[in-house]
């Protein structure tokens, strides 16, 4: 049986829902191939971790990767860990050939790792990139001669190492287009495969939302300038102060900005409510409580939250020229894609969902069989 390792530096866990995506994909992988599947986490060396562990089927390992705090210096102890991996790979009987697959998440440090596979064994390797940022830049540390030599060290190492990559995987064609910027020798390495919904979790209820009277808007993201929210809160202070008074709010998530949107929010008399968080097992009775979807988002990568909403039968807005506009048909982005930032007419598109009864269908292709399905095909072709 080939081996099908995917290394991450995250993964839920029994107490985290951080990288639920990467939870639903590894069972899809899984479901649909003969594939001996195995997920090893790359976590900070002083972190605490879960060890080895089972979630949802799924086994997990956890190696600890020596590193200073926020990768200064990215791959200064690439020897040292490199060494201690493979003492890794031998205690725990992982074995690993030219007929193994190894898929990794995120540029650091499964770059790295995906070169130490390539170079010792030969085998097929897998980037995976989720957000626009693909060297991380707006992570890591923040003290600003730093960051620039950090800078340039990750750009400099993704330069020599990613062409060695046998496959790059953009979640959008804006992905696809940042990844080309970095190393235009990648167009003919990178595969689009979107990020699908696991349509077990998330379907349409017939029950929905018990309150006829009010029309709910919900929005899932962390409070992040980027994530604008804000955008969200005054395009329904415009409609509040045209005298629409039935609309409700539903934010999950924290962050920086939640405080300043809680300040607006209460200051303009806008009805709505904060979550700190919600279980993933509970998104389904979530979203099917909503009338509409909104991420005002302006640097988003693909979010699956979009498709998550729709797969509830509940329609969303986006922004223009992000990922989520793979997938919206051409005759459908007028009423569901705006300008960033630009909340009148966000208060548009949203008047137009509160007045008008608009059906959007979920394309059955978007199921995360069917994405990782086409994965796998375009993988081992």
């Amino acid at each position: 049986m080939i081996n099908y390792i995917i290394i991450t530096p995250f993964f839920p866990s029994s107490n985290s829902f951080r990288g639920t995506y990467l939870l639903d994909q590894a069972k899809a992988i899984k479901s649909n191939s003969t594939y001996n599947l195995l997920v090893i986490i790359l976590s900070p060396f002083f972190n605490k971790s879960h060890g080895d562990y089972i979630i949802e089927g799924v086994h997990c390992k956890t190696f600890k990767v020596i590193d200073f705090p926020s990768f200064i210096f990215p791959s200064i102890f690439n020897k040292i860990n490199f060494k201690r991996f493979s003492k890794f790979l031998d205690n725990n009987n992982i074995i690993v050939n030219s007929k193994s697959i190894i898929h990794g998440h995120i540029n650091y440090p499964s770059l790295y790792f995906l070169n130490f596979f390539s170079k010792k064994f030969s085998c097929k390797t897998i980037l995976q990139h989720h957000g626009l940022d693909i060297l991380q830049k707006e992570t890591g540390v923040s003290i600003p001669f730093l960051k620039r030599i950090q800078n340039k060290l990750i750009l400099s190492s993704f330069k020599n190492i990613s062409g060695k990559i046998t496959f790059h995987i953009a979640v959008s064609s804006v992905v696809k287009a940042n990844l080309v910027m970095l190393n235009s020798k990648l167009l003919n390495k990178i595969l689009i495969c979107i990020n699908g919904v696991d349509n077990k979790k998330f379907y349409v209820n017939q029950s929905k939302k018990m309150n006829d009277a009010k029309f709910i808007i919900g929005c899932v993201a962390n409070f992040w300038e980027l994530k604008d929210q804000m955008t969200l809160l005054k395009s329904v202070n415009v409609l509040k102060t045209n005298g629409l008074n039935n609309i409700h709010i539903k934010f999950v998530g924290t962050g920086k900005t939640r405080n300043k949107c809680i300040e607006y929010a209460i200051g303009n008399n806008i009805d709505c409510e904060f979550i700190d968080e919600i279980e993933h097992t509970e998104l389904l009775k979530f979203y099917n409580q909503l009338d509409l979807f909104v991420l005002p988002s302006i640097n988003e990568a693909f979010g699956c939250v979009y498709l998550e909403a729709i797969a509830c039968g509940v329609p969303f807005i986006g922004v223009k020229n992000q990922g989520i506009e793979d997938v919206i048909k051409k005759d459908l982005k007028k009423i569901q894609l705006f300008e960033a930032g630009r909340f009148i007419d966000l208060s548009r598109l949203i008047y137009n969902f509160y007045s008008n009864e608009i059906k959007i269908e979920f394309n059955e292709k978007f199921k995360i069989d069917n994405t990782v399905k086409n994965m796998l095909n375009q993988i081992t072709e």
